[in-house]
């Protein structure tokens, strides 16, 4: 049986009823009198709530990473492989697309920001870790140019994850060409540099193509798969490797991101794409305590997925988001 009510409980019910009422009726009074005399009062103090909320959620409207800002690089979660998107001023670059089963990944990422074309697609050498989707995006995206790696003709891949990748440039009718060191390639206010490789290797990872990427004061440096007999050749070859964001080669295995090549980078951050769990164990735990003694902050897609650097206020900021 429900219990009854008292005479007490319900006078606090009734005077509680009141009170919101006449609260009520003071605000319409209140807010029509402020609308006769033009004072303004009311959106004064909405927009100063609106701010103060915004404030503390650290973001405003015209802060959003997929609508306003000129400069941004989204390191794009596609499992144990590389997929990197450069915007810049417009324009967007495309480093590899991960695995053959990410081709799609990238095209819905792409497509969820806008990207309908891409000014230049890399593609850093030909595993297909890096190279596997790229048929795919060159299939669904405009594309402009592509940009390889000379490799040694000894080791050219003859598997079909190459030669999809052959077929749809040609199918798509688009500019491939060869990097060498030194090329350059404006985008607005940024500067893609090619810096290597320096040399013909016997090994396709250290045929990656390094470039890094210049954005007023800010750089990134993106290492495919280099390993650290590669860096000691890029660094003995006078290459400016510094910058402020260092893509961790090899996806951070312990044969890459050597003490000196890292001491030359002097990164603030360091970047590791790789898939959770992954079967080699990347990234590994040398590199990581290299990278804590060069004082730089890890980021890693297999923990925080796809992370994206961008400029606010003049100032390089970073976020992440796990899908």
């Amino acid at each position: 049986m429900a219990k009854r009510k008292s005479k007490k409980s319900a006078k606090k019910v009734s005077v509680s009823v009141s009170v919101i009422l006449a609260l009520f009726l003071s605000f319409f009074v209140l807010r029509a009198v402020d609308n006769w005399l033009e004072l303004g009062i009311f959106d004064t103090v909405k927009k100063w709530v609106s701010d103060t909320v915004q404030q503390n959620n650290g973001t405003t409207e015209e802060e959003s990473p997929s609508e306003s800002a000129d400069f941004q690089v989204h390191f794009i979660d596609v499992g144990q492989g590389d997929s990197i998107l450069i915007r810049s001023d417009g324009h967007n670059i495309l480093i590899d697309a991960g695995e053959n089963d990410k081709g799609r990944t990238v095209v819905s990422y792409l497509e969820a920001l806008g990207v309908d074309s891409l000014d230049l697609v890399i593609g850093t050498h030909p595993h297909s870790d890096h190279i596997g989707g790229l048929d795919v995006v060159i299939s669904e995206i405009d594309v402009k140019q592509v940009l390889m790696p000379k490799v040694k003709k000894s080791i050219v891949p003859t598997t079909k994850t190459y030669q999809d990748l052959l077929a749809a440039i040609q199918d798509q009718n688009i500019t491939a060409a060869i990097s060498e060191p030194g090329q350059t390639y404006a985008f607005g206010k940024g500067l893609l540099t090619v810096l290597g490789p320096v040399q013909e290797y016997d090994d396709l990872n250290d045929s990656s193509l390094v470039a890094r990427f210049d954005y007023g004061s800010f750089s990134f440096l993106f290492t495919g798969d280099m390993e650290a007999g590669a860096e000691q050749d890029l660094l003995d070859s006078g290459a400016d490797v510094s910058a402020n964001v260092l893509k961790l080669g090899h996806h951070g295995s312990a044969t890459s991101s050597s003490e000196d090549f890292l001491q030359a980078v002097d990164p603030g951050y360091c970047v590791a794409s790789c898939g959770e769990d992954n079967e080699y164990g990347h990234p590994h735990k040398e590199t990581l305590q290299r990278v804590e003694q060069a004082g730089a902050s890890l980021y890693r897609t297999d923990y925080q997925g796809d992370i994206v650097f961008m400029l606010q206020n003049e100032e390089l900021v970073v976020s992440a988001q796990k899908g």
